[in-house]
Protein backbone atom coordinates (compact mmCIF):
# COMPACT_ATOMS: atom_id res chain seq x y z
CA UNK A 1 0.00 0.00 0.00
CA UNK A 2 2.77 2.41 0.95
CA UNK A 3 4.63 1.64 -2.28
CA UNK A 4 1.49 2.32 -4.34
CA UNK A 5 0.85 5.64 -2.59
CA UNK A 6 4.51 6.55 -3.05
CA UNK A 7 4.22 5.90 -6.81
CA UNK A 8 1.07 8.03 -7.00
CA UNK A 9 2.83 10.78 -5.07
CA UNK A 10 5.83 10.79 -7.40
CA UNK A 11 3.58 10.76 -10.45
CA UNK A 12 1.49 13.64 -9.08
CA UNK A 13 4.63 15.70 -8.47
CA UNK A 14 5.87 14.99 -12.01
CA UNK A 15 2.55 16.14 -13.51
CA UNK A 16 1.94 19.21 -11.36
CA UNK A 17 5.33 20.63 -10.33
CA UNK A 18 8.10 22.36 -12.19
CA UNK A 19 11.30 20.30 -12.45
CA UNK A 20 14.05 21.62 -10.23
CA UNK A 21 11.70 23.67 -8.05
CA UNK A 22 11.82 23.91 -4.28
CA UNK A 23 10.85 20.70 -2.51
CA UNK A 24 8.04 22.44 -0.60
CA UNK A 25 6.52 23.83 -3.78
CA UNK A 26 6.75 20.50 -5.58
CA UNK A 27 5.20 18.76 -2.59
CA UNK A 28 2.30 21.25 -2.48
CA UNK A 29 1.64 20.97 -6.22
CA UNK A 30 1.60 17.18 -6.17
CA UNK A 31 -0.67 17.01 -3.15
CA UNK A 32 -3.05 19.60 -4.61
CA UNK A 33 -3.35 17.58 -7.81
CA UNK A 34 -4.07 14.41 -5.83
CA UNK A 35 -6.76 16.12 -3.73
CA UNK A 36 -8.32 17.74 -6.80
CA UNK A 37 -8.40 14.48 -8.74
CA UNK A 38 -9.82 12.55 -5.78
CA UNK A 39 -12.47 15.21 -5.21
CA UNK A 40 -13.42 15.23 -8.88
CA UNK A 41 -13.83 11.44 -8.88
CA UNK A 42 -15.94 11.54 -5.72
CA UNK A 43 -18.07 14.39 -7.11
CA UNK A 44 -18.77 12.43 -10.27
CA UNK A 45 -19.90 9.38 -8.31
CA UNK A 46 -22.15 11.47 -6.08
CA UNK A 47 -23.64 13.31 -9.08
CA UNK A 48 -24.54 10.02 -10.74
CA UNK A 49 -25.96 8.61 -7.49
CA UNK A 50 -28.26 11.60 -6.86
CA UNK A 51 -29.38 11.67 -10.50
CA UNK A 52 -30.35 7.99 -10.28
CA UNK A 53 -32.25 8.73 -7.04
CA UNK A 54 -34.37 11.34 -8.83
CA UNK A 55 -32.63 14.39 -7.41
CA UNK A 56 -31.08 16.11 -10.46
CA UNK A 57 -30.75 19.46 -8.64
CA UNK A 58 -28.76 17.82 -5.87
CA UNK A 59 -26.71 15.92 -8.41
CA UNK A 60 -25.84 19.19 -10.15
CA UNK A 61 -23.85 20.39 -7.11
CA UNK A 62 -21.20 17.62 -7.06
CA UNK A 63 -21.37 17.52 -10.86
CA UNK A 64 -20.41 21.19 -11.03
CA UNK A 65 -17.58 20.56 -8.58
CA UNK A 66 -16.32 17.74 -10.80
CA UNK A 67 -16.20 20.02 -13.83
CA UNK A 68 -14.41 22.81 -11.95
CA UNK A 69 -11.94 20.37 -10.35
CA UNK A 70 -11.14 18.82 -13.73
CA UNK A 71 -10.54 22.25 -15.28
CA UNK A 72 -8.36 23.30 -12.35
CA UNK A 73 -6.32 20.08 -12.56
CA UNK A 74 -5.75 20.51 -16.30
CA UNK A 75 -4.72 24.13 -15.83
CA UNK A 76 -2.26 23.13 -13.13
CA UNK A 77 -0.69 20.44 -15.32
CA UNK A 78 -0.28 22.97 -18.16
CA UNK A 79 1.02 25.92 -16.17
CA UNK A 80 2.74 24.10 -13.27
CA UNK A 81 1.75 27.13 -11.16
CA UNK A 82 -0.59 26.91 -8.17
CA UNK A 83 -1.33 30.61 -7.83
CA UNK A 84 -4.77 31.07 -6.24
CA UNK A 85 -6.05 27.67 -7.33
CA UNK A 86 -5.72 26.31 -3.81
CA UNK A 87 -7.89 29.00 -2.26
CA UNK A 88 -10.54 28.51 -4.97
CA UNK A 89 -10.72 24.76 -4.47
CA UNK A 90 -10.75 25.01 -0.68
CA UNK A 91 -13.62 27.49 -0.85
CA UNK A 92 -15.62 25.14 -3.08
CA UNK A 93 -14.84 22.18 -0.79
CA UNK A 94 -16.02 24.23 2.21
CA UNK A 95 -19.28 25.56 0.74
CA UNK A 96 -20.60 23.07 -1.83
CA UNK A 97 -21.20 20.17 0.61
CA UNK A 98 -23.31 22.52 2.77
CA UNK A 99 -25.28 23.59 -0.31
CA UNK A 100 -25.77 19.95 -1.32
CA UNK A 101 -26.95 19.04 2.17
CA UNK A 102 -29.45 21.89 2.13
CA UNK A 103 -30.86 20.66 -1.21
CA UNK A 104 -31.41 17.22 0.33
CA UNK A 105 -33.23 18.43 3.46
CA UNK A 106 -30.62 18.85 6.20
CA UNK A 107 -28.23 16.71 8.20
CA UNK A 108 -30.20 13.47 8.43
CA UNK A 109 -31.87 13.56 5.01
CA UNK A 110 -28.57 14.65 3.44
CA UNK A 111 -26.64 11.83 5.14
CA UNK A 112 -24.30 14.39 6.78
CA UNK A 113 -22.71 15.15 3.42
CA UNK A 114 -21.32 18.33 5.00
CA UNK A 115 -18.54 16.21 6.50
CA UNK A 116 -16.80 16.69 3.14
CA UNK A 117 -16.31 20.33 4.13
CA UNK A 118 -13.82 19.20 6.77
CA UNK A 119 -11.31 18.61 3.96
CA UNK A 120 -10.99 22.40 3.61
CA UNK A 121 -9.28 23.07 6.99
CA UNK A 122 -7.29 19.83 6.68
CA UNK A 123 -5.85 20.82 3.30
CA UNK A 124 -5.32 24.41 4.47
CA UNK A 125 -3.26 23.06 7.37
CA UNK A 126 -1.07 21.10 4.95
CA UNK A 127 -0.83 23.78 2.25
CA UNK A 128 -0.56 26.97 4.30
CA UNK A 129 0.39 25.97 7.85
CA UNK A 130 -1.25 26.03 11.29
CA UNK A 131 -2.43 29.65 11.25
CA UNK A 132 -4.36 29.21 7.99
CA UNK A 133 -5.58 25.83 9.21
CA UNK A 134 -7.18 27.42 12.27
CA UNK A 135 -8.84 30.10 10.10
CA UNK A 136 -10.34 27.54 7.73
CA UNK A 137 -11.43 25.43 10.70
CA UNK A 138 -13.33 28.46 12.00
CA UNK A 139 -14.96 28.71 8.58
CA UNK A 140 -15.93 25.03 8.76
CA UNK A 141 -17.47 25.55 12.21
CA UNK A 142 -19.39 28.58 10.93
CA UNK A 143 -20.76 26.69 7.91
CA UNK A 144 -21.84 23.71 10.02
CA UNK A 145 -23.48 26.06 12.54
CA UNK A 146 -25.47 27.84 9.83
CA UNK A 147 -26.49 24.46 8.42
CA UNK A 148 -27.73 23.48 11.87
CA UNK A 149 -29.80 26.66 12.16
CA UNK A 150 -31.65 26.02 8.89
CA UNK A 151 -31.84 22.25 9.36
CA UNK A 152 -35.35 22.10 10.84
CA UNK A 153 -37.19 24.18 8.16
CA UNK A 154 -35.34 22.32 5.39
CA UNK A 155 -36.24 18.96 6.91
CA UNK A 156 -39.96 19.94 6.94
CA UNK A 157 -40.04 21.22 3.36
CA UNK A 158 -37.97 18.63 1.43
CA UNK A 159 -39.06 15.00 1.14
CA UNK A 160 -36.52 12.40 2.26
CA UNK A 161 -34.69 9.87 0.13
CA UNK A 162 -35.48 6.22 0.71
CA UNK A 163 -34.12 5.07 4.07
CA UNK A 164 -31.77 2.55 2.43
CA UNK A 165 -30.39 5.27 0.18
CA UNK A 166 -29.81 7.59 3.15
CA UNK A 167 -28.00 4.83 5.01
CA UNK A 168 -25.85 3.96 1.99
CA UNK A 169 -24.97 7.62 1.47
CA UNK A 170 -24.04 7.95 5.14
CA UNK A 171 -21.60 5.08 4.66
CA UNK A 172 -20.25 6.51 1.41
CA UNK A 173 -19.80 10.00 2.86
CA UNK A 174 -17.97 8.78 5.95
CA UNK A 175 -15.81 6.35 4.00
CA UNK A 176 -15.11 8.89 1.25
CA UNK A 177 -13.96 11.57 3.67
CA UNK A 178 -11.91 9.04 5.65
CA UNK A 179 -10.31 7.80 2.43
CA UNK A 180 -9.23 11.23 1.23
CA UNK A 181 -8.03 12.22 4.71
CA UNK A 182 -5.94 9.04 4.79
CA UNK A 183 -4.61 9.79 1.30
CA UNK A 184 -3.59 13.33 2.31
CA UNK A 185 -1.91 12.17 5.50
CA UNK A 186 -0.19 9.25 3.75
CA UNK A 187 1.14 11.59 1.07
CA UNK A 188 2.27 14.04 3.74
CA UNK A 189 3.99 11.27 5.69
CA UNK A 190 5.75 9.87 2.61
CA UNK A 191 7.02 13.29 1.55
CA UNK A 192 8.14 14.05 5.10
CA UNK A 193 9.99 10.73 5.35
CA UNK A 194 11.70 11.32 2.01
CA UNK A 195 12.74 14.82 3.08
CA UNK A 196 14.12 13.43 6.34
CA UNK A 197 16.04 10.76 4.45
CA UNK A 198 17.57 13.40 2.18
CA UNK A 199 18.53 15.47 5.21
CA UNK A 200 19.97 12.38 6.90
CA UNK A 201 22.09 11.56 3.84
CA UNK A 202 23.35 15.13 3.64
CA UNK A 203 24.18 15.12 7.34
CA UNK A 204 26.06 11.82 7.06
CA UNK A 205 28.05 13.22 4.13
CA UNK A 206 29.68 15.73 6.47
CA UNK A 207 29.50 14.02 9.86
CA UNK A 208 30.17 10.49 11.12
CA UNK A 209 26.94 8.66 12.09
CA UNK A 210 27.82 8.65 15.79
CA UNK A 211 28.30 12.43 15.78
CA UNK A 212 25.12 12.98 13.77
CA UNK A 213 23.16 11.02 16.37
CA UNK A 214 24.58 13.16 19.17
CA UNK A 215 23.64 16.32 17.31
CA UNK A 216 20.10 15.04 16.77
CA UNK A 217 19.89 14.55 20.54
CA UNK A 218 20.79 18.26 20.76
CA UNK A 219 24.11 17.49 22.40
CA UNK A 220 26.21 20.59 21.78
CA UNK A 221 29.03 21.46 21.91
CA UNK A 222 30.63 18.17 20.91
CA UNK A 223 34.35 17.98 21.68
CA UNK A 224 36.28 14.81 22.54
CA UNK A 225 39.90 14.01 23.32
CA UNK A 226 41.37 10.73 22.05
CA UNK A 227 44.55 9.32 23.53
CA UNK A 228 45.63 7.35 20.48
CA UNK A 229 44.55 7.66 16.86
CA UNK A 230 46.18 7.32 13.48
CA UNK A 231 45.92 10.14 10.95
CA UNK A 232 46.32 9.83 7.18
CA UNK A 233 46.81 12.64 4.70
CA UNK A 234 46.80 12.04 0.94
CA UNK A 235 47.44 14.58 -1.78
CA UNK A 236 47.40 14.38 -5.58
CA UNK A 237 50.82 15.25 -7.03
CA UNK A 238 50.75 18.13 -9.51
CA UNK A 239 47.08 18.93 -8.99
CA UNK A 240 47.57 22.72 -9.25
CA UNK A 241 49.47 22.45 -12.53
CA UNK A 242 46.95 19.95 -13.87
CA UNK A 243 43.97 22.17 -13.03
CA UNK A 244 45.57 25.08 -14.85
CA UNK A 245 46.30 23.06 -17.98
CA UNK A 246 42.99 21.27 -18.61
CA UNK A 247 39.24 22.08 -18.49
CA UNK A 248 37.82 22.24 -14.95
CA UNK A 249 35.25 19.51 -15.55
CA UNK A 250 38.00 17.10 -16.64
CA UNK A 251 40.12 17.86 -13.57
CA UNK A 252 37.17 17.48 -11.23
CA UNK A 253 36.04 14.24 -12.90
CA UNK A 254 39.51 12.70 -12.47
CA UNK A 255 39.80 13.86 -8.86
CA UNK A 256 36.31 12.63 -8.07
CA UNK A 257 37.18 9.14 -9.32
CA UNK A 258 40.03 8.85 -6.84
CA UNK A 259 38.31 10.47 -3.87
CA UNK A 260 35.17 8.35 -4.37
CA UNK A 261 37.37 5.26 -4.46
CA UNK A 262 39.05 6.37 -1.22
CA UNK A 263 35.66 6.82 0.44
CA UNK A 264 34.69 3.27 -0.55
CA UNK A 265 37.93 1.93 0.92
CA UNK A 266 37.37 3.90 4.12
CA UNK A 267 33.97 2.30 4.50
CA UNK A 268 35.45 -1.16 3.93
CA UNK A 269 38.11 -0.57 6.60
CA UNK A 270 35.71 1.05 9.08
CA UNK A 271 37.53 4.39 9.02
CA UNK A 272 36.23 7.97 9.04
CA UNK A 273 37.08 10.43 6.28
CA UNK A 274 37.20 13.81 7.99
CA UNK A 275 37.43 16.27 5.14
CA UNK A 276 38.41 16.81 1.55
CA UNK A 277 40.01 20.14 0.68
CA UNK A 278 40.73 20.38 -3.01
CA UNK A 279 42.91 17.38 -3.73
CA UNK A 280 43.84 16.83 -0.06
CA UNK A 281 42.21 13.89 1.71
CA UNK A 282 42.19 13.54 5.52
CA UNK A 283 41.19 10.33 7.25
CA UNK A 284 41.50 9.22 10.88
CA UNK A 285 41.35 5.82 12.53
CA UNK A 286 40.29 5.47 16.15
CA UNK A 287 37.61 8.15 16.30
CA UNK A 288 34.85 8.99 16.95
CA UNK A 289 34.71 5.40 18.25
CA UNK A 290 38.09 4.30 19.71
CA UNK A 291 39.56 1.06 18.33
CA UNK A 292 42.81 -0.63 19.35
CA UNK A 293 43.83 -1.57 15.79
CA UNK A 294 43.57 1.93 14.32
CA UNK A 295 47.18 1.97 13.11
CA UNK A 296 46.81 -1.36 11.30
CA UNK A 297 43.54 -0.26 9.75
CA UNK A 298 44.98 3.03 8.50
CA UNK A 299 48.11 1.32 7.17
CA UNK A 300 46.04 -1.24 5.26
CA UNK A 301 43.86 1.59 3.96
CA UNK A 302 46.93 3.47 2.70
CA UNK A 303 48.24 0.38 0.89
CA UNK A 304 44.85 -0.24 -0.69
CA UNK A 305 44.69 3.41 -1.75
CA UNK A 306 47.90 3.04 -3.75
CA UNK A 307 46.59 -0.18 -5.31
CA UNK A 308 43.36 1.59 -6.28
CA UNK A 309 45.29 4.54 -7.74
CA UNK A 310 47.34 2.12 -9.87
CA UNK A 311 44.19 0.33 -10.96
CA UNK A 312 42.43 3.53 -12.02
CA UNK A 313 45.54 4.70 -13.85
CA UNK A 314 45.67 1.44 -15.83
CA UNK A 315 41.93 1.52 -16.48
CA UNK A 316 41.83 5.08 -17.81
CA UNK A 317 45.37 5.53 -19.12
CA UNK A 318 46.17 8.15 -16.52
CA UNK A 319 49.48 8.91 -14.81
CA UNK A 320 48.22 10.22 -11.48
CA UNK A 321 50.26 9.82 -8.29
CA UNK A 322 49.43 10.48 -4.64
CA UNK A 323 51.66 11.20 -1.69
CA UNK A 324 50.43 9.67 1.56
CA UNK A 325 51.56 10.48 5.09
CA UNK A 326 50.60 8.75 8.34
CA UNK A 327 51.22 9.53 12.00
CA UNK A 328 49.83 8.21 15.30
CA UNK A 329 49.24 9.80 18.67
CA UNK A 330 46.69 11.83 20.65
CA UNK A 331 44.19 14.19 19.03
CA UNK A 332 41.09 16.21 19.75
CA UNK A 333 37.97 16.14 17.56
CA UNK A 334 34.97 18.46 17.68
CA UNK A 335 31.97 19.75 15.79
CA UNK A 336 32.75 23.28 14.70
CA UNK A 337 30.08 25.79 13.72
CA UNK A 338 26.39 26.19 14.53
CA UNK A 339 24.76 26.76 11.16
CA UNK A 340 27.22 24.89 8.93
CA UNK A 341 28.56 21.93 10.85
CA UNK A 342 32.06 20.59 10.32
CA UNK A 343 33.61 17.68 12.21
CA UNK A 344 37.30 18.38 12.43
CA UNK A 345 40.36 16.98 14.18
CA UNK A 346 43.53 18.73 15.28
CA UNK A 347 46.68 18.25 17.35
CA UNK A 348 50.40 18.01 16.83
CA UNK A 349 49.72 14.45 15.66
CA UNK A 350 47.58 15.80 12.82
CA UNK A 351 50.12 18.47 11.87
CA UNK A 352 52.92 15.92 11.75
CA UNK A 353 50.82 13.58 9.58
CA UNK A 354 50.37 16.48 7.17
CA UNK A 355 54.14 17.00 7.14
CA UNK A 356 54.61 13.29 6.38
CA UNK A 357 52.50 13.76 3.27
CA UNK A 358 54.05 17.02 2.08
CA UNK A 359 57.64 15.76 2.50
CA UNK A 360 56.89 12.31 1.13
CA UNK A 361 57.41 10.87 -2.32
CA UNK A 362 54.86 10.32 -5.12
CA UNK A 363 53.30 6.87 -4.96
CA UNK A 364 54.68 6.16 -1.49
CA UNK A 365 53.46 6.13 2.11
CA UNK A 366 55.67 7.95 4.61
CA UNK A 367 55.10 7.29 8.31
CA UNK A 368 56.61 8.51 11.57
CA UNK A 369 58.44 6.47 14.17
CA UNK A 370 55.28 6.55 16.30
CA UNK A 371 53.35 4.72 13.61
CA UNK A 372 56.30 2.48 12.74
CA UNK A 373 56.55 1.13 16.30
CA UNK A 374 52.86 0.24 16.28
CA UNK A 375 53.17 -1.63 12.98
CA UNK A 376 56.66 -3.15 12.94
CA UNK A 377 55.28 -6.64 13.72
CA UNK A 378 52.51 -6.56 11.11
CA UNK A 379 53.90 -4.52 8.20
CA UNK A 380 57.09 -4.10 6.16
CA UNK A 381 58.99 -0.82 6.09
CA UNK A 382 61.93 0.87 4.47
CA UNK A 383 63.78 3.34 6.67
CA UNK A 384 64.17 6.68 4.94
CA UNK A 385 66.47 8.08 7.59
CA UNK A 386 66.37 11.53 9.09
CA UNK A 387 64.74 14.39 7.23
CA UNK A 388 64.08 17.98 8.24
CA UNK A 389 60.44 18.57 9.13
CA UNK A 390 59.20 22.12 9.39
CA UNK A 391 58.46 22.98 13.01
CA UNK A 392 59.81 19.61 14.24
CA UNK A 393 63.46 19.52 13.20
CA UNK A 394 65.17 16.27 12.25
CA UNK A 395 62.86 13.23 12.29
CA UNK A 396 63.43 9.60 11.37
CA UNK A 397 60.73 8.47 8.96
CA UNK A 398 59.83 5.26 7.14
CA UNK A 399 58.18 4.23 3.91
CA UNK A 400 55.43 1.66 4.37
CA UNK A 401 55.95 -1.13 1.84
CA UNK A 402 53.32 -3.74 2.58
CA UNK A 403 51.84 -6.21 5.03
CA UNK A 404 54.12 -8.55 6.96
CA UNK A 405 53.73 -12.13 5.80
CA UNK A 406 56.09 -14.03 8.13
CA UNK A 407 55.70 -12.09 11.42
CA UNK A 408 59.37 -10.96 11.36
CA UNK A 409 59.73 -7.33 12.47
CA UNK A 410 60.86 -4.78 9.91
CA UNK A 411 64.38 -3.52 10.36
CA UNK A 412 64.76 -0.34 12.40
CA UNK A 413 66.87 2.67 11.63
CA UNK A 414 70.13 0.70 11.95
CA UNK A 415 68.85 -2.58 10.51
CA UNK A 416 70.65 -4.02 7.55
CA UNK A 417 67.45 -5.21 5.90
CA UNK A 418 66.30 -1.65 5.40
CA UNK A 419 67.52 0.42 2.51
CA UNK A 420 68.36 4.01 3.40
CA UNK A 421 66.87 6.54 1.01
CA UNK A 422 68.42 9.96 0.70
CA UNK A 423 66.07 12.88 1.14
Amino acid sequence: MKAAVSRWARRAVELAAKPGGRDDDRFASGLFLLVTASGAAAGLLWAIAYALLGRPLSGAVPGAFTVVAALVGMRLMRSRELGRLRELMLLLILLLPALLQASLGGYVKGSAVITWSFLAPLCALVFFGPRAGWAWLAGFVAVTAVSALVDEPLARSIPPLPYSAQTALFVFNLCGVAGIVTLVLAYFRIQRDQAMQRSERLLLNVLPPEIAERLKRQEYPIADRFNDVSVLFADMVGFTERSAAEPPDVTVAVLNEFLSAFDELAQQHGLRPIRTTGDSYLLVGGLPVPRPDHAQAVANMALDMLDRVNGLNQQHGWAVAFRIGVNSGPAMAAVVGRHRFTYDVWSDTVNTASRMESTGAPGRIQVTEETYHRLMLTHRFECRGQIDIKGKGQMTTYFLLGRQSNGVPSAGPQGGASSMVAD
